[in-house]
């Protein structure tokens, strides 16, 4: 037995995952038509298997839109997971980059296009884009594709606002020391907002419970610029205060409407905390639009349409 075939004999898992309501409300809509002659493969072994963790996702979603078969596809870029779509009588190669890196200079090559690629989806995709037009952005996911069922209790806790702490962020300083230092320093070091968090971890359903009794809760890069930790919070709906992210989603984050982006060195940062927490008002319009835009764009079977959607538009037969 694969090595993925191993991780996706879960019935129960897929049980509950087919039970999830549809992306109806879904950014990217998809009808029969569009997806007649269309069949995806996976690969059976990963290049690099804690990569499955960001694709899982994914490859529910997209198996559960059109026919996918797991079987053997050479793995031949780091941090990258190829797959091909059958279109017609056609077989596309297919990336999704789930590397932590936005510049492909890290990873060892300067594009993906140049392995035969074509099309590739980048999850850390560079603010300004690349030379290369067949790299698209590739969006980001939570580390559980069963967050929207832990998600169901902490969403009804959020929405009583019955909030335990101003600013919340859990952070281990391995990654983005500096980054991740400089900002919990300075909101331990204050006393206009009560904080809390640090760096030990918590089981999963604790964390979205910890962000569901927060007013605000903290973003910082972490490997790369996106972390699970942001796509939690959207996932449970919470008034996101961040540095602004060196990387963009398929369609972006929009500063004061999904998110509260601080300046570049994070010396607003207090301020802004403070703003969000005192400001009822201003402070659950972002909850409900970072919720939204978590529903429409980032939830599994919204992601997995998008990547669908921009396969057909961008590989025509």
């Amino acid at each position: 037995m694969s090595e993925l075939s191993r991780k996706i004999k879960k019935p129960l898992k897929r049980a509950i995952l087919r039970l999830q309501s549809p992306a109806r409300d879904s950014a990217w809509r998809l009808s029969a038509a569009d997806l007649r002659g269309v069949a995806l493969r996976w690969p059976a072994t990963l290049e690099w298997p804690p990569g499955w963790a960001w694709v899982e996702p994914l490859f529910y979603g997209l198996g559960f839109q059109v026919p996918l078969v797991v079987t053997e596809i050479p793995q031949c870029l780091a941090g990258t997971v190829i797959i091909e779509m059958q279109r017609g009588h056609r077989t596309f190669r297919i990336a999704i980059n789930c590397s932590d890196y936005p510049d492909f200079t890290n990873m060892g090559t300067d594009s993906g296009a140049k392995e035969g690629l074509d099309l590739e989806f980048k999850m850390q995709y560079r603010v300004g884009g690349y030379s290369n037009d067949a790299i698209v952005p590739g969006g980001f996911i939570s580390d559980s594709v069963l967050v929207d069922l832990y998600a169901r209790g902490p969403r009804r806790q959020r929405d009583r606002q019955r909030f335990s702490w101003d600013v919340y962020g859990r952070f281990g300083l391995q990654f983005a020391t500096a980054v991740r230092t400089t900002a919990i320093t300075a909101l331990q070091n204050q006393n206009r907002v009560s904080f809390f968090g640090g760096g030990k971890k918590v089981a999963y359903p604790e964390f979205l419970s910890e962000v569901a009794r927060s007013k605000v809760c903290l973003d910082l890069p972490g490997n790369g610029p996106f972390c699970f930790r942001l796509i939690n919070y959207l996932a449970v709906g919470a008034c996101v205060v961040s540095p602004p992210h060196a990387t963009v989603m398929p369609v972006p984050l929009e500063d004061r409407k999904h998110i509260v982006y601080t300046r570049p060195d994070m010396s607003d940062l207090v301020e802004l905390c403070e703003q969000y927490a005192n400001d009822s008002q201003a402070r659950e319009s972002i909850m409900r639009e970072s919720r939204e835009y978590y529903r429409r764009h980032l939830y599994w079977r919204s992601l997995s349409s998008y990547y669908l959607r921009t396969m057909l538009d961008r590989l025509p037969l």
